[in-house]
């Protein structure tokens, strides 16, 4: 098939969408910008989605921010619309219920509560309805590529007992849990507005905004539809530029815009472990700070304060900014611990459990008031354990998928009809 994507188009649709937006020629909003095989992108689509990348990555939108993200944000509008072509050819679909469910997990990984994150933005001027059209192309895609490597991968007891043997022979080594945002470069007159779009991305990280947000609106990898996360790595598992980047970032670091072979790619490592080694959630010592917000009589409706709350301590980059903030706010301030995660009570334990260092829960409404709270410190208790074969072959599995999700997708932008126009 024919397929015509090239920088010289990109950047009249930087431009010519520049004037749009700021003359509003209302004329143009339903003007075909690509075509997709069969299937249009309008001015109208694309601006929806635009002012959703700004919105959720906390970037101001100003003309130049525009023309520097625009680019990626329509290919990545074109890689949906070629995973949904895709997922109808194979007849999957998913419910209004499948769509509840990630955005209520979405919400959940950026501390947010439940039932916030849509009202929150279509008070921003975001629709919706847009926001569940992209985590739809995301979970579809995730079920596409589940559903093919149902089929395709089969993993031997002979391939397991080898894992395990070079586990054994890695005793000691330290692994990681990382998240990537991988930005392509297809074509070398790509790579200047790459680096631009990472630079700025690095902005937005360095300002507090979630890592999983940027993948989820930027990345062009298939780990995007997950937040970007890749997993636990160690050495051999990932490519070596990936596995060098890694070794150097200790646990909460986020590495600078790094080149690689192929593209750009920012990296952050969630936690590390050592093989062989895994962490004793009961007996490892946690430091918390806990903030109460009060809420006096006659004060705005609860789903407001929480959302308050949210933007409040969101993007808090310690727990002594965490408490100078509450001080400033008026709420009621304390520290706990260090105390064995086990000794906390359930409530706290649940809040608490899945937290890193620095990270703040998600508001919680109770009789004192709205609860915040941020993990100072956690000093985790190992015990050798061994993996199991069966934890063994979800690994391999979950490696594989995600080398045939990366395949997937090349393999249907090669094939299709991608028409750029302006």
């Amino acid at each position: 098939m024919f397929s015509r994507f090239i920088a010289p188009c990109v950047m009249a649709a930087t431009l010519a969408f520049s004037a749009f937006h700021h003359s509003a020629q209302a004329q143009l909003i339903d003007r075909v910008v690509a075509v997709v095989n069969d299937e249009a992108i309008s001015f109208r689509d694309l601006d929806a989605r635009l002012r959703l990348a700004l919105v959720s990555s906390n970037i101001p939108d100003t003309q130049d921010a525009r023309k520097r993200i625009l680019p990626q944000v329509l290919r990545k509008m074109i890689d949906e619309r070629l995973q949904l072509q895709e997922a109808q050819k194979q007849n999957i679909s998913l419910s209004n219920a499948d769509i509840d469910n990630a955005v209520a997990m979405i919400e959940q990984q950026n501390g947010m509560p439940r039932g916030v994150l849509l009202p929150s933005l279509a008070r921003q001027g975001i629709d919706p309805a847009r926001v569940r059209e992209q985590i739809k192309a995301d979970m579809t895609w995730i079920r596409l590529v589940s559903r093919m490597a149902a089929s395709q991968i089969k993993i031997g007891e002979e391939e397991v007992n080898d894992r395990l043997q070079s586990i054994s022979e890695r005793q000691g080594q330290r692994e990681v849990r990382a998240a990537e945002i991988y930005l392509p470069v297809e074509n070398p007159e790509h790579e200047a507005e790459a680096r631009a779009l990472g630079e700025k991305l690095l902005e937005g990280l360095r300002s507090g905004t979630p890592f999983s947000a940027l993948a989820r609106q930027f990345s062009r990898a298939p780990t995007s539809a997950n937040g970007g996360l890749l997993g636990w790595v160690s050495p051999g598992m990932v490519d070596d530029e990936v596995s060098a980047i890694l070794e150097r970032l200790e646990r909460g670091q986020t590495s600078e815009l790094v080149r690689t072979s192929t593209g750009f790619v920012i990296l952050t490592v969630l936690e590390t472990r050592i093989v062989g080694q895994s962490v004793d959630p009961e007996n490892s010592s946690v430091t918390l700070s806990r903030m109460v917000l009060p809420t006096p009589p006659g004060a705005p409706p609860k789903a407001e304060l929480m959302e308050r709350a949210v933007k409040l301590t969101q993007g808090t980059p310690n727990c002594a900014a965490f408490d100078a903030l509450g001080a400033k706010a008026g709420a009621a301030v304390n520290r706990i611990g260090p105390t064995r995660l086990g000794e906390l009570p359930t409530e706290m334990k649940r809040i608490v459990t899945g937290l890193r260092v620095n990270q703040v829960s998600a508001p919680i409404d109770s009789k004192e008031g709205i609860i915040v709270t941020m993990v100072c410190d956690f000093q985790e208790s190992l015990v050798v354990t061994p993996p199991t074969a069966e934890q063994v072959r979800r690994q391999i599995e979950e490696e594989r998928r995600d080398m045939l999700g990366r395949r997937y997708i090349r393999n249907l932008r090669r094939a299709a009809f991608i028409d750029v126009r302006m």
